[in-house]
C-alpha cells in the first residue's frame, strides 16, 4: 500500500499543537464537555434489567467473567463481575492491607515486600499491566502476572486462592518499569523498562556507552523473565537475562501466530531526550521486533556480562542480537496484536492516528534486506513494507483490544470514546465490512484511559463485552470530595451499535485489566484451606538464648487458645495461628491493643505474625472480624513484663 506521508506529517501534533490542545481541552471537558456529551441510551432491555424481588444469588449465576483491574497506586488488584459490574474483592500485593489480610508481621508478605539487596522493607507499589498465564496463545485460568512500576517487581497471583504466591526484583535498574507481558506458553515474560538508567559501570563498558548521569543520554532496555510455567509447573519464576540498548520502551507484547517468536515494544522518547517536550522533537517514534532465539543464542555463545548485583543474570548489548525497527506515529502508547498474530496495532497519543503493521510483511522485509536505513546499528524496516494501514481517527488515541468476530477498539482520552475499526486481511471473511474504516463509536464518561475486552490481548478472544476505564468520572456519580472516583463503563458489543449497560465506581487507579470466563476460575477456587490431618497443639514456648517467644495458638469460633499468654519485654513474638475452620466464609483476625499488628487469618489457613514486644503492660488481642454473634468477646491477654522484673514463675503453663 502506499502512504500519504504528507497527510501523516500534518496529522502529527508539534509542541504548539500539543500546548494548545491540552488548554482547549482543559475548557472543554471542565466547561461545555459535560453539557454535551451525546446522549447514551441504556438498553431498557429486560436482559439486562434485576430481577423483583431479587432471588438468592442471582449475580453468582449469571456474571459469566472475572474481571482483573490493575489498582495502579492501590498496590494490586480490583475485582469485579461482569456483566454484574460488582465489586467482589481486592488482591494486595506491593501495598499494605489489612483489610485482606496482607500486612508485614507476615514474614511471607514481609520478605515479598524487602528489598533483595538493601533489606528495605517497601510498602508502596503501582501496578500497570496484568498479564494471565496462558497455553498455545490462549488463557488457561492458573494464575495472573502483574508489574509493580516503582520499584521494578513482578508478582504472581494464585488464582485458586486470589492471593500472590511470588515476587521477583528486577536487577540493575532503580525501578520504572513499564509494559510486561507472559508469553504464549507462560515459559517467558517480558518487561519494559521505560525509566531510562544510568546503569552498573560493567553494563555501560559492555554496551560500548559511557552515560553522563547529569547530562545523558541515558540507557535502557528490557528484562526477560524465565516462568516454570508448562503444564505441570508451579509458576516459579527467575529473572533470566537483561537486553540493554540505547532507548527506553514503553509497552511490550510477545508475540504468537505469525508473531511467534518475537518480542515486540515501543520507544515514545526515541529522542532520547531528559525532559517532557524535548521527547516531541521527532515527527515519529519506533516499534521494534527483537528475535527471542537470537537473544538465547547470545547467552549460548557467552556475549553477555553480569554485574556484583546479579551474578546469574546475563546482560546483554542491543549489538548482539537480532533486532528491527520501523517508524510509528509520534509518542505511542497502545501496542496489541491481533488473534491470529498477524497484525500490531499502535497508536501515537500525540497524533491522530493508529497504524497497523503487518508481522507476514515484516517477516518479508526482514528476509529481503528491505530497509530505509539504520540508526545506532539498528535496521530501520522500510515504511511502506511493513504497513497495512495508517487510520486517522480522532485525538488522543491510546490502548487497542480485539474481539472474536474480527474487530479492532481503540480508546480516546481526549475524545472521550472508543472507535470500532474492522480488520483486514483474513478478518473480512468474519465481518464482510470494509476494513481500517471506522463503523461504530462508543461515548465515554469521561477521557478512556485503558480498555479492556474478555480475552481481547490473546490468541481467542472472549468477546461480548467492552469495558472502558475512565480517567475522570466527574458528574457520573454523587460527588465525594475532590478526589473522585474512576468510572467504567460496560458496553454489549454483540451488537451494533454497542449499547451501554452499566456504569461502575471503583478506586484509584486502574490501568490494564482483563477478563477471563468464570467457567475456568469457579471450579479452582478455595473456599477453605484443608487442614493436614495433624497440627500443632496450643502452647508458649520460650527461647531464652535468642529471646524470643513463640506462641502456638488455635482460632475458631469464638476464642484463642491460648487466651492468655506472657513475655518478657523486649523479645521477639512470634504467634504461629491455626485457624481450625473448615466453613467456608469464615475469617478471623488478630489485632493487638496500642501494637502495630493486625491481620487476617481464613478458614483452614495457617500464618504466623512477628513483632517485637517492646512496650510493657497488659494488651488485650481480639478478633477484629464479626465472625460469629459473640466475635466481641473472642480476645485474650499478651502480658508484656519488664526484663528486671521477670522469671521463670511467669512463663505460660496451661493451666
Amino acid at each position: 500500500m502506499t502512504i500519504d506521508t504528507q497527510a501523516v506529517r500534518k496529522a502529527i501534533l508539534t509542541p504548539v499543537v500539543i500546548t494548545s490542545l491540552i488548554v482547549g481541552l482543559l475548557v472543554g471537558v471542565i466547561t461545555f464537555g459535560i453539557v454535551l456529551r451525546p446522549d447514551v441510551t441504556s438498553m431498557g432491555n429486560s436482559q439486562y434489567n434485576r430481577p423483583y424481588p431479587m432471588p438468592h444469588q442471582y449475580w453468582a449465576t449469571t456474571d459469566e467473567f472475572y474481571m482483573f483491574a490493575s489498582g495502579g497506586q492501590q498496590g494490586g488488584f480490583y475485582v469485579y463481575g461482569i456483566p454484574s459490574m460488582k465489586y467482589l474483592s481486592e488482591i494486595p500485593i506491593f501495598a499494605t492491607d489489612q483489610a485482606w489480610g496482607w500486612t508485614p508481621e507476615n514474614p511471607e508478605v514481609r520478605n515479598m515486600f524487602t528489598n533483595p539487596w538493601t533489606g528495605e522493607i517497601v510498602e508502596r507499589g503501582d501496578t500497570h499491566h496484568p498479564s494471565m498465564s496462558r497455553t498455545d496463545g490462549v488463557y488457561d485460568g492458573r494464575w495472573i502476572f502483574i508489574n509493580d512500576k516503582m520499584y521494578g517487581r513482578v508478582a504472581r497471583v494464585g488464582l485458586d486462592t486470589f492471593r500472590a504466591d511470588e515476587v521477583v526484583w528486577m536487577p540493575n535498574i532503580t525501578g520504572g518499569v513499564h509494559g510486561f507481558s507472559v508469553g504464549p506458553n507462560t515459559e517467558l515474560a517480558v518487561l519494559n523498562i521505560e525509566h531510562e538508567q544510568v546503569p552498573d559501570q560493567v553494563i555501560q563498558e559492555h554496551l560500548g556507552i559511557e552515560v553522563d548521569r547529569i547530562n545523558g543520554p541515558y540507557v535502557a532496555g528490557f528484562n526477560g523473565i524465565a516462568i516454570d510455567g508448562l503444564p505441570g509447573g508451579d509458576g516459579t519464576m527467575e529473572v533470566a537475562w537483561q537486553v540493554w540498548g540505547p532507548w527506553h520502551h514503553d509497552m511490550a507484547r510477545i508475540g504468537w501466530g505469525v508473531s511467534d517468536g518475537w518480542i515486540i515494544n515501543t520507544s515514545y522518547n526515541s529522542e532520547r531526550a531528559l525532559s517532557a517536550v524535548p521527547m516531541f522533537g521527532r515527527e515519529y517514534d519506533y516499534l521494534y521486533f527483537w528475535n527471542i532465539a537470537s537473544i538465547e543464542k547470545a547467552i549460548a555463545d557467552g556475549k553477555y556480562v553480569t554485574t556484583e548485583q546479579a551474578p546469574d543474570v546475563a546482560v546483554i548489548s542491543w549489538k548482539d542480537v537480532e533486532v528491527y525497527m520501523t517508524k510509528i506515529p509520534l509518542n505511542p502508547h497502545g501496542l496489541d496484536i491481533s488473534p491470529t498474530g498477524k497484525y500490531i496495532l499502535t497508536s501515537g497519543k500525540a497524533t491522530t492516528l493508529i497504524v497497523a503493521v503487518d508481522m507476514d510483511m515484516v517477516l518479508e522485509a526482514i528476509e529481503s534486506s528491505d530497509f530505509q536505513g539504520e540508526e545506532l546499528e539498528v535496521p530501520i524496516l522500510t515504511t511502506d513494507s511493513v504497513r497495512a494501514a495508517t487510520m486517522d481517527l480522532g485525538l488522543g488515541p491510546t490502548h487497542i483490544e480485539f474481539d472474536n468476530n474480527g474487530f479492532a477498539y481503540v480508546g480516546f482520552f481526549v475524545d472521550s470514546d472508543a472507535k470500532t475499526v474492522p480488520l483486514g486481511g483474513p478478518y473480512i471473511e468474519k465481518h464482510g465490512m470494509e476494513p481500517w474504516k471506522v463503523v461504530d463509536v462508543l461515548p465515554a464518561h469521561y477521557s478512556i484511559g485503558h480498555i479492556s475486552i474478555p480475552g481481547g490481548d490473546s490468541a481467542q478472544p472472549y468477546g461480548k463485552y467492552f469495558i472502558a476505564m475512565n480517567k475522570l468520572a466527574k458528574d457520573t456519580f454523587l460527588p465525594h470530595g475532590p478526589l473522585i472516583t474512576e468510572s467504567h463503563e460496560l458496553f454489549s458489543i454483540d451488537e451494533q451499535p454497542a449499547v451501554l449497560i452499566d456504569q461502575m465506581a471503583l478506586g484509584p487507579e486502574t490501568h490494564y485489566s482483563q477478563g477471563i470466563p468464570v467457567s475456568m476460575i469457579t471450579p479452582n477456587v478455595r473456599g477453605v484451606y484443608t487442614l493436614p490431618a495433624e497440627t500443632e497443639p496450643p502452647r508458649v514456648e520460650y527461647d531464652y538464648e535468642n529471646q524470643v517467644t513463640d506462641v502456638y495458638m488455635d482460632v475458631v469460633r469464638s476464642w484463642f487458645t491460648p487466651d492468655m499468654f506472657t513475655v518478657p519485654q523486649g523479645w521477639q513474638v512470634n504467634i504461629h495461628m491455626t485457624s481450625q475452620e473448615q466453613a467456608m466464609d469464615i475469617t478471623h483476625g488478630l489485632a493487638v491493643d496500642n501494637y502495630n499488628v493486625n491481620t487476617s487469618i481464613d478458614p483452614g489457613e495457617i500464618k504466623t505474625i512477628e513483632f517485637i514486644a517492646d512496650k510493657d503492660g497488659v494488651h488485650w488481642f481480639y478478633c477484629m472480624w464479626f465472625c460469629s454473634e459473640l466475635h466481641m468477646e473472642m480476645r485474650g491477654r499478651m502480658i508484656v513484663i519488664p526484663q528486671d522484673e521477670w522469671n521463670a514463675e511467669y512463663e505460660w503453663s496451661p493451666s
